[in-house]
Parts: C-alpha cells; structure tokens; sequence
C-alpha cells in the first residue's frame, strides 16, 4: 500500500492541507478535536514517519545525535545499524558520540548535542542516575537540549519517549532452564548495580529465578564489578583457583561473555561447565561453535528508537510512549 499524501489526509479529515501540515509542524495551533482526528488517520493508515519528514519542525541542522557508551561494542554496531535504516530514509545525517558510561563524559556529550543544535537525541545513559540521586539533574540537562530525546537500552524512568529489553525476564529464564537442565550451582557474572541499571534489573532476574527454582542463592557465586572483558576474566580465574563448586554461568553481556571464555580456555575446562551468554559473541557462529545466549535484537531496537524520535519530532505532543521489547533464549548445548 502506497503511502497517503497530505492532499489524501485533508480529504478523508475534511480539512485543508494547511490543516494538516499545521498538525505535522505546530499542532499546538491546531483544535484539539481536529488534530486527533487527522493523527487517528495517520495512525489507520500506517502514514509512516518517511513520509512525513520532509514537513518536521523547522531547525537549523537535519542531524540527529546518538549518545551510547560504547561505540566499538557490536550490540551498538547493530544499534547504530538500525538506527541509520530510519534516519537515512528520512533524508537526515547522524552524529554518534560515546559517554564512556562516565557521568562527566555523559554531560559533554549532551553540551555537544545542544550546540549543535540538533534535530533529536537518541540517548542510552551512562548510569543508574536514579540510585546516585541524580534524576533531577539528568532531566534537566535533557530538557535543555532544546529538540527530542529517545532513551535507549537502560530504562532510568526519564519523562521521554523509551524503548528497552526486559532484561530481568531475560534473565530469570536463563536460570530456570538452567535449573530445569539440573543446574543447582550457577555462578553470575555482571555489572556494578549502584552505576548500570541493567545491573540491577539483571540480578533480579537472576535472583528470581533461583527463587522459583527453589535454589539459595549463594554469595560466593555472584561476581558484580564491571561490563569489561578483562573483569569476567579475573572472576573466573578467581572461582578457578579457589575451588568454589558450580556447574554453569551467566554472563550479563558480550564483553563479559568473551572474558569467561579466554578464562576456561586457557584453563582447559571449557567443556566442564555450561554457560549462557547475554548478547550473541558473532564469532562463535561464524566458527560454528554451538553456545547458549540470550538475544537481543538491537538492530531492531535501533529502527523503532529511530522511529519513536521522528514520530516525536512530527507529533511533540503525542503521548509518551515506552515500549519494552522480549529477549529470546537461544539453547545450543543444553
């Protein structure tokens, strides 16, 4: 089905195209009873964010920024990947910064978004700002970026526009099946839950699914530091050495995934413990290596990000949206 025109809109509404255009770029001056009806049509008819990009809010610049942590991270490659499917179709240029999941660097990127002026934010935060009671502060700087904002992947309860996984649900059947498989024993790897709040949303998971397993959690099992290679390696050599007894592991994302297995590889006991991965390792496939992973699809993620931010742009008064995307369970060797 071809896309409506706005000659198309104004007729089944039975108003002006000037009507229509107004509801697209100032919809402030537009009655209210008209502008829902026109954005009901829209709605109806799939009238999809491409085809109204060429009548978005007049700005200086047509970019629109990207603020994630890592740049170099392949679960952000494909987010980036997403994203520029939306962007390029809406004839807009991007402009990608990281935070380095630091406060300050944080802050830069947001300054450097302002004085660039540009169109939208698509924004993953760099911490758990509600935990460092600094929620106020945060929505502030966000507020003073003068155009939209998307938050991303790390859902902080920002008053925005949001789109993430349900990690904690994620998680909770990683232990469940692993509980199920005969798993009593299974160690956690992950990040620090006072910065990350998908550290925090993670160990829950992983929490309630030893509570539903029947299964105590034990302390010397749980490892949270940081979403680094290099830390998942060290906790693994440390449960190595001392001997703790387990029989699987949970990594709470690719880098820390990558860490656990420079470590049983170079201890030789790769084949000893079963291990679930959140976020898929590209080069265990592409060696066709059987592993198990929770995936999250953050190429799609970035597509409906992208199109949540232009659908604000056209629409800035519509009701905020959060939508919570479902992670799959992917099991290879178990």
């Amino acid at each position: 089905m071809k896309n409506l025109t706005i000659s198309d809109i104004a007729q089944k509404a039975g108003v002006s195209k000037t009507t229509v255009s107004r509801v697209m770029n100032s919809p402030e001056k537009v009655e209210e009873s008209t502008r829902r009806k026109i954005e009901q049509i829209m709605k109806a008819a799939h009238y999809t964010p491409s085809a109204t990009a060429r009548n978005l809010s007049k700005q200086a610049s047509s970019t629109v920024g990207v603020i994630v942590p890592e740049i170099g991270n392949a679960f952000f490659g494909d987010l980036f990947m997403g994203i520029e499917e939306i962007i390029n179709k809406n004839n807009l240029s991007l402009l990608y910064c990281s935070n380095e999941d630091k406060v300050q660097k944080d802050f830069e990127a947001l300054d450097m978004m302002r004085t660039q002026r540009v169109k939208g934010v698509l924004y993953v935060p760099a911490m758990n700002y509600p935990a460092a009671g600094m929620m106020g502060k945060i929505q502030k700087k966000l507020e003073g970026l003068g155009c939209p904002a998307v938050c991303i992947d790390r859902d902080i309860h920002l008053h925005m526009d949001a789109i993430h996984f349900d990690d904690r649900k994620a998680v909770k059947s990683a232990v469940l099946s692993l509980a199920k498989a005969g798993h009593q024993r299974i160690a956690f790897i992950n990040g620090n839950a006072e910065k990350n709040i998908l550290a925090t949303e993670r160990y829950e998971g992983y929490r309630d699914g030893l509570r539903e397993a029947g299964i105590s959690e034990k302390e010397e099992l749980v490892y949270q530091g940081e979403y680094q290679k290099s830390y998942a390696y060290l906790a693994m050599k440390d449960l190595l050495e001392k001997e703790i007894p387990f029989t699987a592991v949970i990594t709470c994302n690719n880098s820390l995934g990558k860490g656990y297995l420079q470590a049983v590889h170079e201890a030789g006991r790769a084949d000893d413990f079963t291990h679930i991965g959140l976020d898929k390792i590209e080069m265990l496939d592409l060696l066709r290596i059987p592993n198990n992973y929770i995936l999250r699809d953050s190429y799609e993620m970035g597509r409906q990000a992208a199109e949540l931010l232009i659908s604000r742009i056209a629409f800035p008064d519509r009701k905020i949206q959060n939508v919570l995307l479902e992670p799959t369970l992917v099991k290879e060797t178990f």
